[in-house]
């Protein structure tokens, strides 16, 4: 089964092919141009590159979120129109649940952390006790980095972009010891993601297209001004 991961949560895109053995191709998107900008480039020249067009992937995955509100509704159009254009099944998986996977194992707390703007960060906490096993023991978070705090009562491992943005002030507040893993570990990776996806697919099976929705976590700002509106 050949899986196309697609991940446009974080300002660093990233797109993959994946089968049932190896990573074909993955790509990572890292520069000033927007993912409406080199999303579908980036998607013709990686399936080009593999020599495996379209027709030929078996199942379309993408990140859900949370994440970047406007890079989230790009990845999820782009995933949904090939998804039915071919004719292709999909699964939707959440960020953090990937991001988290960057760790194999620790005996620390894991806790992945994203920059949701607005001086806060999108976070969950997990347990990895060991390869292939994790659990999540928090809901999907969107906190100050001081209130994030206030959920750890034990030394921890941070990744992710908010992790690198707030480290001085974690590592500064925290009342246990707060690590950061390495440089490498701290953006999303679709071909995590088709895995995921695929344990998911094995799982569940796939969603119907139009029921796969951004997992947001916290309201936009034209909600939030909607909502002032209506007050």
């Amino acid at each position: 089964m050949i899986l196309l991961g697609i991940d446009t949560s974080t300002s660093c895109g990233s797109m993959a092919l994946v089968d049932d053995r190896r990573v074909i191709a993955e790509w990572n998107l890292s520069h000033s141009k927007t993912h409406s900008e080199r999303l579908l480039p980036g998607l013709v020249r990686m399936l080009e590159a593999a020599d495996t067009p379209l027709e030929r992937v078996d199942l379309i995955a993408v990140a859900v979120g949370p994440g970047s509100f406007t890079g989230l509704r790009i990845g999820l159009a782009t995933a949904k129109a090939l998804a039915l254009g071919a004719g292709k099944p999909m699964v939707g998986v959440p960020t953090l649940d990937v991001l988290a996977e960057n760790v194999v194992a620790s005996p620390l707390l894991v806790c992945p952390a994203l920059d949701a703007r607005k001086g806060e960060v999108f976070a969950a906490l997990y347990r990895k006790p060991a390869p292939g096993s994790s659990q999540r023991i928090s809901p999907y978070l969107s906190v100050r980095p001081e209130q994030l705090l206030e959920e750890i009562q034990e030394p921890a491992l941070f990744l992710g972009d908010g992790s690198l943005l707030y480290r001085e002030r974690l590592q500064s507040l925290a009342r246990h010891p707060i690590l950061l893993a390495p440089l490498e570990c701290h953006s999303p990776r679709a071909s995590t993601l088709c895995r995921l996806a695929l344990e998911k697919y094995r799982a569940e099976g796939a969603a119907d297209p139009a029921d796969i929705r951004a997992l947001y976590v916290r309201l936009s700002d034209a909600e939030l001004n909607r909502a002032k509106g209506a007050a």
